[in-house]
């Protein structure tokens, strides 16, 4: 049996029916107070071992309505689970008589629901009822009360919730103290009888032993001997010290944990142990008690006898929240890997909630359940990732799960900005923090995708309703761009729900035909003004350009001379002339330029437009001249690391007052998006 899915209306951060979609493993990601804790300690109303975390308290019901004034004098909640059931022929499962199947071809499942109750009567917490059912009926069909079958705790302790808070005090759960897992363990061994009398008889000589110490004899007389002057009930009459129970429960009581090396003989206590690692180790523990029950179904369904006689449940769901508060980043992996290790095992299933890139990174896409608390009516959201149908178009699928696993930050950001690569993460870093007065660049994720896919990324954010904006190489005259590129952006747009006819829209209040759209590929790039029109258009859709090319060759334009003094005496670009090295800075202003360095720029033009490009008409004299250093800076060398230099080497003031304009745009898009306002302004 596994859980499938969870039903949350009403309680705590959940006001409308809310839907989780749960497999082996799912990680619960959002901002805080978003409703992660709430939806795990929803699970522990139905199914935790503790009896107080079942307790149903009026501050469990939804309650924003009271933030408005009103008076309400009821609430009801409900939480459900349902599981997906697994028939075997040769065996009737538990809960039988409590499936569901709707129809003849469909599979069974499992309905549990919490329903809770509270009435306002002038008491302090108000009162409160709560019963939880067997619902009989289909998930299609009203429930009524005829569907309801009341479920009692002995049956329902047969799913169980280990739930692990994010303040927690492992040391209460590693010591063998009542209630722990290894007290549980403890008590419930079968203990043959020969081992019992074996123990006693050795427990007896340590006892005797110890006793005919001296200064051990002295005490233990003075305290039989001073205790007859005080008792006065027969039934406690001798007072005798020991130093061991005479019998196996009691000197199991004693026993804990110890800790090696293969380097020293010392043992250490749990006490010893730091934080991350006791948390760690608990987290093993259970896995441990996971391994043992699982054993013990398989020695009752051997037909052997039970060596440990405790009373296994067919499914545990271990809730771990926020581990990354206790344990070091580079044993989050370690972490991650054994609670996947749990969540394949039969019996056992994996929901955690995290803030930690670390984590989420090592969680797959289709595993995170996204939570977002909706600013209007305070209550929680809860999305699947939306990712590309893996079958139909497996490369796109590959990619964007990749991009997804690699920057998990956009998760937790208020915008993301897409770009091309490396360049423009690093570019609008530097000036959003140049802009730090009023963008939080802490807010603010970055993420290069080489411009592919964008149509999928757009998708999966809108979902999650996280603004975002795209910064794309316009690419003139580079094969594929220019045209290309508007129509790229146009088409994506199309797919994922934009208007056609306004974006579209053309002169004379004409929208631009499909035909027309389908060949704007083959435009001619010297229509410049027609083009810049269509980058205009989609700057109101959030999607900008770097152009004329890309994003270094306008950072070059800019900060030319700050560029050229990243470079020492003898670096630069030169030209062979008359046999001779001449450096390009010397000579690329003079008047009548010479044939060798009219030639190395023509060929500069070339390779900076690639293979199939154009021959740089489109471009002013003074670009085609840069074109040279562009070759040397970012085509020789490494894109960021040239950067880097430049920005060493420029002042706050400098670098902010000749900032590019797409980038001002940019920045004041963001300033816009950040405090919610999307319209243009």
């Amino acid at each position: 049996m596994r859980l499938a899915k969870m039903k949350i209306c009403n309680f705590r951060s959940f006001e409308n029916e809310t839907t989780i979609e749960i497999d082996d493993l799912n990680g619960f990601i959002g901002a805080n107070s978003s409703g992660k804790s709430s939806a795990l300690l929803a699970l522990s109303k139905l199914f935790s071992e503790n009896s107080s975390e079942r307790i149903i308290f009026k501050n469990d019901f939804f309650q924003s309505k009271l933030d408005s004034g009103e008076t309400v004098s009821e609430r009801k909640l409900y939480i459900e689970a349902v599981f997906k059931a697994e028939i075997n022929a040769n065996e009737t499962p538990l809960y039988f008589n409590s499936y569901v199947v709707d129809s003849q071809e469909g599979n069974p499942y499992l309905r549990i629901r919490l329903e809770a109750n509270w009435i306002e009567d002038g008491t302090l917490e108000g009162a409160i009822d709560s019963q939880v059912y067997f619902i009989t009926c289909s998930e299609n069909d009203e429930i009524t009360e005829s569907d309801k079958k009341n479920a009692n705790r002995n049956v329902l302790n047969k799913i169980r919730v280990i739930y692990i808070p994010a303040i927690r005090n492992p040391n209460l759960q590693l010591k063998n103290v009542s209630g722990s897992i290894l007290h549980r363990i403890m008590k419930s061994i079968n203990w043959q009888d020969g081992t019992r009398t074996t123990i006693k008889g050795l427990i007896g000589e340590l006892n005797k032993a110890t006793t005919e110490e001296k200064g051990v004899a002295l005490l233990k007389n003075a305290i039989s001997e001073e205790w007859k002057n005080y008792q006065s009930d027969s039934r406690y009459s001798e007072a005798t010290l020991i130093f061991n129970s005479d019998h196996i429960e009691g000197l199991l009581t004693k026993a804990e944990v110890v800790f090696s090396s293969e380097k020293s003989v010392r043992k250490s206590s749990i006490d010893e142990m730091g934080d991350g690692l006791r948390s760690l180790f608990y987290i093993s523990m259970i896995e441990s008690l996971l391994d043992i029950e699982e054993k013990i179904l398989n020695e009752e369904k051997g037909g052997n006898d039970k060596s440990i006689d405790l009373s296994s449940p067919i499914l545990t769901i271990v809730a771990v929240e926020e581990p990354e508060n206790h344990i070091a980043p580079h044993l989050l992996g370690k972490l991650i890997s054994q609670l996947r290790s749990v969540s394949k095992k039969e019996n056992a299933q994996v929901l955690l909630t995290s803030h930690s890139p670390a984590i989420i990174k090592r969680i797959q896409p289709e595993e995170i359940r996204f939570f977002r608390l909706d600013i209007n009516s305070h209550s929680t959201t809860v999305k699947n990732i939306t990712l590309p149908e893996e079958e139909k178009i497996s490369e796109q699928y590959k990619f964007v799960k990749e991009a997804v696993s690699s920057y998990p930050e956009l998760y937790f950001s208020k915008l993301v900005i897409l770009g091309e690569g490396d360049s423009e993460e690093l570019i609008l870093s530097k000036f959003f923090e140049l802009d730090a007065g009023n963008i939080d660049v802490s807010e603010v994720s970055i993420v290069p995708l080489s411009g592919r896919f964008v149509n999928h990324f757009w998708r999966l954010l809108s979902d999650l309703e996280i603004p975002y904006i795209t910064l794309l190489d316009l690419d003139r005259e580079r094969n594929g761009g220019g045209w290309g590129r508007i129509k790229y952006a146009l088409e994506q747009l199309i797919d994922v729900g934009k208007d056609k006819k306004e974006l579209l829209l053309i002169q004379d209040n004409e929208v631009l035909s499909d035909d027309k759209l389908n060949d704007m590929h083959k435009r001619s790039e010297d229509e410049v003004c027609n083009m810049d029109a269509w980058v205009a258009r989609l700057e109101k859709y959030d999607v900008f350009y770097s152009s004329p090319l890309d994003i270094d060759l306008m950072m070059l334009e800019k900060y030319e001379e700050n560029y050229k003094s990243t470079l020492s005496t003898n670096e630069g670009p030169i030209v062979i002339i008359n046999g001779k090295q001449e450096k390009v800075k010397d000579i690329e202003f003079l008047e009548s330029p010479m044939s060798e360095y009219s030639d190395k720029k023509e060929s500069a033009v070339r390779s900076a437009l690639k293979e199939y490009g154009g021959n740089g008409g489109t471009y002013t004299e003074n670009q085609k001249r840069l074109m040279v250093w562009y070759n040397y800076f970012f085509l020789g060398r490494g894109k960021p690391t040239t950067h880097i230099s430049m920005f060493s080497k420029i002042s706050a003031s400098d670098l902010k007052a000749a900032t590019p304009e797409v980038i001002s745009k940019i920045i004041k898009r963001a300033n816009l998006l950040l405090n919610g306002r999307n319209a243009d302004e």
